[in-house]
């Protein structure tokens, strides 16, 4: 039975904390859209007079992906006092880089740089403008490129509501763990052909990146999840990039996640493209506010020193983080989703900021999104949280919401220190965890189906040591379903406890609820061996070998 903890909805599934069906939370409420205003500088005439100063960039790194051109380049001409502008400043580029030679020095010292290509191998090197007696300005110009992950079979448990594990014809619980063996309506899956696959909303949606580098979607297909139709379709299909959003060559799919009502997709180039619902959300990131679209957009990247290394989703939008370890999420921001400081919902990616409203979150290694909200670690083994803080999901002792990032606690006052890892999170997860150097699994929120302690569903207020045995071994990975936890051994064994309604135990029965972990397994007697978790369906488990 569902957990008093968490309301039941008209759905049949679980409400969001409060009473509020999940779905209404999307459709709320509209949205006003920002205006920006342009501001056009005119050219500088040629000067007269004695000239000298200084020429400064921006920005002291700009960032794109291989052979890609970066976005503006801007800096400003600074005169000696009693001296004047140049007209213009000649660039120079490093070798393979390239762009215009000279720009026009704007009549306030400014000066954009348009069209600046970068080679098609990962390096950095300087661009220098300079102009006759002016000290001059140099940037760094940088192509990076996100890894491609070895291609593996796909490994699933639990509920295929909709074929959403890419398992078989039909709607079917898997008690054991099973190949994820085909794309509905597109033949079977080869071996090793699995580049990442995601979870998205129950029955709806869930996503499946192949070695021949497309990108599918298995499910109902509602609220434009699924390519080529609005209306539920039940079998896979393939999401097709052209014009706008036609990739670059050599550009590659890394990773996939799933939210409520679409999903977003990483490439080696640092880009990020978006789909599914956007009315009044801004969930694509785009810069829109609807209509919805099961055509992918390319989310917009702010500012030019931005370069995404990893992406999660929170539970109606997307998080990002950047070469420099700095975080930023944009969506649905109705319970301080966003952690930006800011109020109403968000189409263009913002900083994730400190509790001053204005330091950007940073140091950050991992990121991963919760339901209405979202985690981070930082390089000093310290988890930060934001967003809604129902459940004691914030895990800072507090229920109030937190519209910023903050520490994860221990107890009153004490930071959660020494932690390596954050599970992947299914983006509707009310409970949470976090995984320790020493081994240690630490868990908070609610505790509905005993993923806290066996012998308790309270929720925790604060990240403390997961109360029952665990198996004898070195946890190396951690994945949160809906209903329960999930970990993964050094011997690649899987080990689940929670709710067991829909086989998400995958041993092989459907035990309501299972208070201590048991082992998966492919069939009676035989342990699945795993080489980790991606991030879960609703009530099934996605896994690579």
């Amino acid at each position: 039975m569902p957990d008093p903890n968490i309301p039941v909805s008209p759905e049949g599934g679980t409400a969001s904390p409060g009473g509020i069906p999940r779905r209404t939370v999307t459709r709320a409420a509209a949205w006003s859209v920002p205006v920006a205003m342009a501001v056009v500088a005119t050219p500088l005439a040629a000067a007269s007079g004695g000239q000298s100063g200084t020429i400064v960039f921006d920005y002291p790194e700009y960032v794109t992906g291989p052979g890609m051109v970066y976005g503006t380049i801007t800096g400003k001409v600074i005169p000696t006092p009693g001296t004047a502008l140049p007209a213009s400043i000649t660039l120079g580029y490093p070798n393979t880089w390239g762009g215009p030679t000279t720009v026009s020095v704007n009549v306030d010292g400014t000066f954009s740089v348009v069209g600046v290509t970068a080679p098609p191998n990962v390096g950095s090197a300087t661009l220098t403008a300079s102009a006759q007696n002016f000290t001059s300005g140099t940037t760094k110009l940088t192509v990076l490129q996100n890894a491609v992950p070895p291609a593996t079979d796909g490994i699933v448990w639990g509920e295929n509501l909709d074929v959403t594990l890419f398992r078989g014809n039909a709607s079917t619980l898997e008690k054991y763990a099973v190949p994820a063996e085909g794309l509905r309506g597109a033949g079977t899956l080869a071996a090793s052909s699995v580049i990442a696959m995601a979870g998205g909303y129950r029955g709806v949606n869930s996503y499946l990146i192949r070695s021949d580098n497309t990108l599918w979607s298995h499910g109902d297909g509602g609220n434009a999840t699924a390519p080529g139709t609005n209306q539920p379709v039940f079998y896979a299909g393939q999401f097709s990039f052209s014009g706008s959003t036609a990739l670059f060559t050599g550009e590659n799919f890394v990773d996939v996640v799933g939210f409520t009502g679409g999903g977003y997709v990483l490439t080696t180039h640092g880009r990020i493209f978006s789909w599914g619902y956007n009315s009044g959300t801004g969930s694509l990131g785009n810069g829109t506010f609807g209509p919805d679209t099961n055509i992918p957009k390319l989310v917009t990247i702010p500012k030019p020193d931005i370069f995404v290394t990893a992406i999660s989703a929170s539970y109606t939008g997307g998080i990002a983080l950047d070469s420099k370890g700095r975080v930023w999420a944009w969506g649905i921001n109705d319970l301080s989703d966003l952690g930006t400081g800011l109020t109403g919902n968000q189409s263009i990616m913002k900083p994730v900021v400190l509790s001053d409203g204005t330091t950007q979150l940073s140091g950050v290694t991992q990121i991963r999104g919760k339901f209405k909200g979202g985690y981070a670690l930082r390089s000093d083994g310290t988890v930060y949280s934001w967003g809604d803080g129902t459940g004691y999901m914030n895990g800072n002792g507090l229920l109030t919401n937190q519209n910023y990032a903050a520490p994860v606690l221990t107890g009153p006052g004490t930071t959660l220190t020494g932690i390596k890892l954050l599970p992947k999170f299914y983006h509707e997860a009310y409970h949470s965890a976090a995984l320790g150097t020493n081994n240690v699994l630490y868990t908070w929120g609610y505790g509905s189906y005993f993923v806290h302690d066996p012998a308790s569903v309270a929720n925790r207020q604060y990240a403390t040591p997961y109360s029952g045995s665990l198996p004898t071994g070195t946890i190396t990975d951690v994945a949160l379903s809906y209903y329960g936890i999930h970990i993964r051994l050094s011997d690649g064994t899987s080990w689940n406890w929670g709710d067991g309604d829909y086989g998400q135990d995958g041993n092989g029965t459907l035990n309501t609820p299972q208070r201590t972990p048991v082992q998966t397994l492919t069939g009676p007697g035989t342990p699945a061996i795993i080489g980790g978790f991606f991030p879960n369906s609703h009530g099934g488990v996605i896994a690579h070998k």
